[in-house]
């Protein structure tokens, strides 16, 4: 296939101008066209490369560098922009089932060119969409179709503590919103939450229709083109056809009916609506760490201070220390996005399964796995992004501090992430009790650790595991990801029955079970559900780059960047390894410390190959910033102390 598009097709895939990263590019001993085709496949690489091309040639996303946009100018703009993207019908609904990961690229393609755009696009098509489609019925596929053009029951607010607030594209153009409730039907039952479809505002005047108070919650810290908004409801009137009935319904006899006999079943099944945007946004952080780190590493290998001699100075990515510094965020890139399409997949297999009417016992289970795999993976993800867009801030000196080099837009339009659909801390907590309502299942009735996408399988031996001791002497035995796969296998069994062992100390102190989960999430659940999702991130992607269609030529710098990721990723752990156990002495420290520089040597020289194929599609965007990746202009500057 490389030499198909290499030899017939140079216009998918053209060099590089040539430039001051020529001599990094020649050293590479793999074909970054080739890795782009494995990571990407030539169909997708053609999608966007349309996506690009069209928003190139479009006037309307020209961008004006320096101009400051008045808040109502910007998202007037962001409207007519989100708009034109329908217009182009990049993608269309038979196109999502069909190639379901076009819609994670098309929304990866807007958010290169403005985070606003692609939060927009996100919460009109996928969020709002997914949760009609995969809460609704027949009765509301009229409402699918909208999406892409743009009896009783009575919704209200009882205060103002029950607004809505923060609800992307609420502030200024929404029509309608899928809002979830609390169902109570006569006599006072009450049925937990269920999704409802409500008009908030006329789509002719866009004003607020009959009790419904809306309104923009005002200029934010970032992404400040999605109008964010909040809703509050007074006594407002719907029809009974407007409760997305797929979990529940209500007859017209005021009768609460529904297809799950087992309330678990029936919240499993719905939590694939509120997983939707947790997984959408693992895709739009790693976006943002993508763009960050190409900006640093281009600009660490043109930037040149200081040298073996007075004459010559070197390139401050010759500095094992800037190595250090950015290639984990690299590797983290390839790990965290190769993840982050497989969980969209995995969602996609739940949606499908509602909407054929799956209700098994593995279609819930498949539920509340990927609702605790999204609930750790949103924060791994922007955790991870945050602190990586800061490291390539610092590690690109003074000059990171530039407004043009866009460094400091990432950061704000990505720290949303980390409290977007639900604060990382809290649901961390969700992934935890997920994990320890497994191990009490198995301690009181002998069950065995099972689940439909095998992330819990390994604890089937458990106690094993638990006896397990990190034996690898040499640096050069720590060089795979499979040896932070066992160290991640035993650690996240410590934690867990550490976890478990303090939640039931807690209650036998006479602590609730609410107040004991509390008190366990701190120091044990918290880095529990963490462990648990980067364990999970590693085996995929070590299965990914492990699997016999990996092409001879990419296997070493794929296993590289997998083992990185893994090693890096795990020395964050080093006092837990220590403590439960799993390390001792000094040696085994060391030999994680060695074998992360270790494996930073050995990117650094085949690094040009992996660096941001995506940089190669926005060299050409005239609507790209000037001054961010696409030239090395501040790489050139020279200083000296």
């Amino acid at each position: 296939m490389a030499s198909t598009v290499e030899g017939g097709d140079t216009a998918l895939l053209p060099e590089f101008p040539r430039g001051p990263l020529d001599a990094y590019r020649a050293r590479a001993s793999f074909s970054w066209k080739e890795l782009a085709l494995f990571t990407e496949g030539e169909g997708m690489l053609r999608f966007k490369k349309t996506i690009f091309s069209a928003l190139e040639n479009d006037p309307l996303f020209a961008r004006s560098p320096g101009a400051d946009l008045s808040l109502e100018k910007y998202r007037e703009l962001n409207f007519l922009r989100c708009k034109r993207i329908f217009e182009y019908d990049f993608l269309s609904v038979e196109d999502m089932f069909k190639s379901p990961l076009k819609v994670p690229a098309l929304i990866q393609c807007l958010g290169m060119y403005d985070s606003s755009l692609a939060a927009k696009y996100l919460l009109h098509s996928l969020v709002f969409g997914s949760a009609v489609y995969s809460s609704g019925s027949e009765r509301h596929l009229t409402y699918i179709q909208k999406i892409f053009r743009m009896e009783e029951f009575i919704i209200h607010s009882p205060d103002f503590e029950a607004a809505k607030f923060w609800v992307g594209n609420m502030g200024k153009t929404a029509t309608h919103a899928v809002v979830f409730a609390k169902l109570c039907v006569p006599g006072d039952q009450c049925h937990g939450l269920h999704p409802f479809i409500v008009q908030i505002r006329d789509p002719k005047t866009l004003l607020p229709m009959p009790g419904v108070m809306v309104g923009d919650i005002g200029k934010k810290l970032g992404q400040n083109g999605l109008d964010n908004g909040f809703a509050m409801f007074h006594k407002v009137r719907v029809p009974r056809q407007s409760l997305l009935n797929r979990m529940g319904d209500v007859t017209p006899e005021g009768t609460y009916v529904s297809p799950f006999k087992d309330v678990r079943q029936r919240f499993g099944a719905s939590l694939g609506s509120l997983s939707s945007g947790r997984v959408s946004i693992v895709s739009l952080a790693i976006l943002n760490l993508k763009l960050a780190v190409a900006i640093a590493l281009r600009f660490s290998a043109t930037r040149r201070q200081f040298g073996p001699t007075e004459e010559e100075e070197i390139p401050v990515l010759e500095y094992p220390m800037q190595q250090w510094r950015l290639l984990p965020y690299l590797a983290a890139v390839y790990a965290l996005d190769h993840f982050s399409k497989s969980l969209f997949l995995d969602l996609v297999e739940l949606q499908r399964g509602l909407a054929s009417g799956d209700r098994s016992a593995r279609q819930a289970e498949l539920g509340r796995e990927i609702h605790a795999l999204a609930s750790a993976s949103k924060p791994l993800a922007s955790w991870t992004t945050q602190q990586g867009i800061q490291e390539c801030r610092e590690a690109c000196g003074g000059h990171g501090y530039l407004a043009m080099n866009r460094l400091g837009v990432l950061r704000d339009d990505n720290d949303p992430n980390c409290t977007y659909e639900g604060d990382n801390n809290i649901l961390l907590q969700q992934t935890s009790n997920y994990l320890l309502g497994l191990l009490a299942h198995q301690v009181h009735d002998g069950a065995c650790f099972r689940s439909p996408l095998k992330s819990v399988d390994f604890l089937d031996a458990y106690p094993g595991i638990l006896d397990q001791k990190f034996e690898v002497s040499s640096v050069a035995d720590c060089l795979d990801s499979a040896v932070a796969l066992a160290a991640y296998k035993w650690l996240v069994c410590y934690l867990l029955r550490e976890t478990y062992q303090k939640l039931n100390q807690e209650k036998r102190s006479g602590s609730s079970d609410f107040e004991a989960r509390n008190k366990c999430q701190v120091s044990h659940g918290r880095p529990l559900a963490l462990a648990f999702v980067e364990l999970t991130v590693v085996q995929r992607f070590h299965e990914h780059v492990h699997q016999p269609s990996v092409p001879p030529s990419l296997r070493a710098v794929l296993g590289r960047l997998s083992a990185l990721y893994a090693l890096w990723s795990l020395s964050r752990h080093a006092a837990l390894l220590y403590r439960g156990g799993y390390f001792s002495g000094e040696q085994a420290g060391e030999v994680l410390e060695s074998a992360v520089l270790a494996l930073c040597s050995q990117l650094y020289k085949n690094l040009w190959g992996a660096v941001l194929q995506e940089s190669k599609v926005l060299e050409r965007a005239s609507w790209w910033p000037e001054f961010s990746v696409n030239k090395p202009v501040i790489g050139s500057l020279k200083s000296k102390l």
